[in-house]
């Protein structure tokens, strides 16, 4: 039941991320969909894995190579927690 919850969690903090970054710049939540926000390259389904996407990319965008703000996987791992 606690990875669960944890996993949840982690899905949660995701969508937090994506009300974070979008709605004080007056964006949609639900279009377009995730884009990194360096280089605007649309995202992969493999590459919106809460947290572990991030490890296994080693925080960095797959498309430009750029360091990928700590604040998504912190967000994600808080809320899991």
């Amino acid at each position: 039941m606690n990875i669960l919850l944890f996993v949840l969690g982690l899905s949660f903090g995701s969508f937090y991320n994506v009300i974070i970054y979008r709605l004080p710049r007056g964006q949609s939540l639900i279009a377009p969909g995730s884009t990194c926000p360096k280089c605007g390259r649309e995202l992969k389904v493999f590459e919106l894995i809460p947290l572990l996407s991030y490890v296994l990319q080693r925080g960095k965008c797959k498309g430009c190579g750029r360091k990928i703000s700590w604040q998504y996987p912190l967000v994600e791992l808080l809320t899991g927690l």
